[in-house]
């Protein structure tokens, strides 16, 4: 049973989200995802801004995926620095 407090995004079968949900699901506030929208993929509905669910989820992988990989350089490079 869900509360009235429950804030979390159904994501079954959605082909968007609004800005709202989209932050929500990702747990930033609304007003920093805006701030990334030139970053992450969405289209304007009439006067709304939507996230292709799909999209939103390539553009989070690919961005970890990043992430991860400056991680791993700076880890070989401190690694390195330590065996010389």
């Amino acid at each position: 049973m869900t509360s009235p407090n429950d804030r979390s995004v159904d994501l079954a079968g959605r082909l968007a989200l609004t800005v709202e949900e989209a932050a929500q699901a990702v747990g930033v506030s609304e007003r920093h995802l805006r701030s990334m929208l030139p970053e992450i993929p969405h289209t304007h509905l009439g006067t709304r801004v939507v996230k292709p669910v799909e999209g939103f989820r390539r553009w989070l992988e690919e961005r970890s995926r990043a992430e991860g990989s400056r991680v791993d350089a700076a880890v070989r490079e401190v690694l390195d620095g330590l065996s010389k």
